[in-house]
């Protein structure tokens, strides 16, 4: 059987890269032939042309903005950076993208690729959050013919289920009808989907899961070696969140640790105040090697949350604020799902320290989950 995966994977995010990634190699380790389909969302793609582009109108807004773009050329070679950065995530989507047929840009695009492949899925991430994809048809699979299997595995809401409103609630229950197997990434999202669709939903990992620590190994080996020599923290903001940022330096210097952050352009990081910075452009794989090597991590992100419970990582999380409060959702289920002793989980707290003796007892945890979610995707497919 052969099977095209639809998700978010080009917005230079390493979790939902590291997510595609994890997804086609596990349904090829049960002898599928699984592709990721390059679907380029408009919605995405807008907002990733918007980061880079100078705006023409003279609003003091845009006029600050132009200002920022122009420094950062001329101090950091932003541009150039970004560039590496594009090119080294390029890369890693060449181990899973059908590269036999090209882009696509607009859901009806795909209708050619019911040809190809007997079987869709859309997930996992966000792609049924509509602040990142705008709802978008190609999500719902609405270009797969009635002939093919048509899952959903994982997708997420990106929200609570009471932050949804009543008209996208509306929207959902249309699109959702053209899903023939249901499931859902968050646990909080379950009973909303069920709702809307009068059908069962199933709770499944996120796939990063579905691979257990040796099923990593390979593309770690692969990794450029971004790793200083000498003990670090890491530090991965996928929201700017300065207290967390000043925190991570602080602890870290109280340790003896350098402290390296991803995200930043060297020159940048440098004139931040980091001590140290990665050794070689990051892409997917070497995140994850930063990651798995370092003493500890700072983050407010998912998937550098999940991949530190994996690989038993001292982990800190100052959970968000504001218009960005629902994101600590699925963080804060996770930790719950796996089941973690003498460890308070609460989106209340200023600061959640769990140290890597907490995290032994994961993997029995996640065994089980991992072949619920594997039955699921398995029976959808038979």
């Amino acid at each position: 059987m052969i099977i095209g995966i639809i998700t978010v994977h080009n917005g230079q995010n390493y979790g939902a890269s590291l997510q595609a990634y994890a997804l086609v190699k596990k349904l090829r380790n049960v002898g599928f032939d699984a592709y990721l389909i390059d679907y380029r969302a408009p919605k995405i793609e807008e907002r990733l042309s918007s980061y880079r582009k100078k705006e023409k109108n003279n609003s003091l807004r845009n006029v600050l903005k132009n200002i920022r773009l122009e420094c950062s050329e001329l101090l950091f070679n932003k541009s150039g950076h970004l560039i590496l950065v594009t090119k080294r995530f390029e890369e890693f989507h060449k181990l899973i993208l059908d590269t036999h047929s090209g882009e696509y840009h607009v859901c009806d695009e795909m209708s050619v690729l019911n040809k190809q492949y007997d079987a869709f899925i859309c997930g996992s991430d966000q792609i049924w959050n509509p602040n990142i994809t705008d709802l978008d048809d190609s999500f719902f699979l609405r270009f797969a013919d009635e002939s093919s299997k048509r899952i959903a595995y994982a997708p997420s809401l990106g929200m609570r289920s009471d932050s949804v409103s009543k008209e996208m609630e509306c929207k959902l229950k249309e699109k959702l009808k053209y899903i023939q197997y249901l499931s859902i990434r968050e646990e909080n999202n379950k009973d909303l989907i069920e709702k809307l669709t009068e059908r069962y939903c199933q709770t499944v990992l996120d796939p990063v899961l579905l691979l257990e620590k040796d099923g990593w190994q390979d593309l770690l080996n692969s990794a450029d070696n971004a790793c200083p020599k000498e003990p670090y923290a890491f530090y991965y903001p996928v929201i700017e969140q300065p207290e967390l940022e000043k925190f991570a330096m602080q602890e870290s210097r109280k340790r003896g640790w350098k402290l390296v952050n991803p995200r930043l352009i060297p020159k940048y990081a440098k004139l931040k105040g980091y001590t140290e910075v990665p050794k070689s452009i990051v892409g997917p794989a070497e995140f994850l090697k930063l990651l798995v090597n370092s003493e500890a991590v700072f983050t407010n992100s998912f998937h550098a949350t999940v991949f530190s419970s994996v690989y038993g990582k001292e982990l800190y999380i100052i959970p968000l604020k504001g218009k960005h409060l629902s994101r600590n959702n699925r963080i804060f289920e996770y930790l719950k799902k796996i089941e973690l002793t003498d460890v308070e989980i609460s989106m209340d707290c200023s600061l959640l320290h769990i140290e890597e003796s907490h995290f032994e007892t994961v993997e029995l945890v996640l065994e089980q989950e991992r072949k619920k979610s594997m039955k699921y995707l398995l029976d959808a497919l038979s």
